[in-house]
């Protein structure tokens, strides 16, 4: 096996370990990648992205530490975007940046908007037109859908409102690039739903989410999105009809249990909801999201 499919059957395995609960064991395999000689930068990205999900900022940082200002040629954007992402939130904004500064002078145009959108240190003295950014941004996103995740993504960790707005104004006007294409459509509605309730636009956040449920009804991340939203009977499924679908059809989701079991005992349904967990703890007895639930609700 060539090093290429090692390294797609190892994103592989920790895709699927992220998607079921075990983001520790996906992280040992990619350490265990990352110290092994000429380590793909993906790996690196991907394991630098999980460290800063969790808070690991420093050693996020550690990862990539080999991206600055005299390597943006050889390093990816990805890579330099979450370099400057981490610094930002290490509060070390002089050396965000000196790297930002360095990634547009390396990219060009394409740095320029990223670093705009991101409310970068030092961006505002780069150079861009004003004039039709929210097309400009749209013209890009249509090009490139796979940014829009991270875009979002970036938006979660470190909100800053005005980009917020921007983005939600410049995917809404390429939605009907995607209205064919039920993974490219729920992608964008969970993009969607997700600034909208940044924004605390929480009826727009419940729209686009239930949308998007419509293209895929057991996205399990349109689910737990659901479950932060106040139900409106009048327009839609309520949260804990939702989590049960997706509960059904994933039920070794332990973060779609634990929020489908939550949601029950808060509203009243106390039965059920120890009834769901006993099945749990009978499937999978040693489970730490179910043992800790149990706990919750003894209390």
């Amino acid at each position: 096996m060539s090093v290429i499919e090692d390294n797609v059957s190892l994103l592989k395995r920790v895709r699927e370990m992220c998607l079921t609960g075990q983001v520790a064991n996906a992280e040992l395999e990619l350490h265990s990648a990352y110290h092994q000689a000429g380590c793909d930068s993906v790996i690196k990205v991907v394991l630098a992205a999980l460290l800063a999900r969790r808070g690991d900022h420093h050693d996020a940082g550690q990862v990539l530490k080999g991206v600055n200002p005299a390597t943006v040629e050889e390093s990816t954007p990805e890579q330099i975007q979450l370099s400057i992402s981490i610094l930002m939130s290490l509060g070390e904004h002089d050396r965000a940046e000196r790297l930002g500064r360095a990634y547009h002078k390396a990219f060009g145009h394409e740095a320029t908007r990223w670093l705009r959108d991101m409310n970068v240190p030092g961006a505002g003295r780069l150079r861009w037109s004003e004039g039709g950014s929210i097309d400009e941004l749209a013209r890009g996103l249509a090009s490139e859908p796979k940014a829009i995740p991270a875009l979002v993504y970036a938006q979660k960790y470190q909100r800053d409102l005005p980009t917020v707005r921007l983005l939600r104004q410049a995917i809404r006007r390429i939605v009907p690039l995607f209205e064919s294409d039920a993974r490219q459509m729920n992608m964008v509605c969970i993009a969607m739903a997700e600034l909208s309730l940044l924004e605390g636009d929480q009826p727009q956040a419940r729209r686009w989410a239930h949308r998007g449920l419509e293209e895929d009804p057991y996205c399990a991340t349109l689910a737990l999105l659901i479950d932060k939203l106040r139900d409106n009977g009048d327009t839609a499924l309520p949260a804990v009809s939702v989590l049960t679908c997706v509960a059904k059809q994933h039920p070794d989701y332990p973060d779609v249990l634990t929020a489908l079991i939550r949601r029950q005992s808060r509203e009243g349904q106390g039965e059920t909801a120890i009834a769901c967990l006993d099945a749990w703890l009978e499937r999978e007895p040693y489970s730490p999201h179910a043992l800790e639930l149990k706990q919750e609700l003894a209390a």
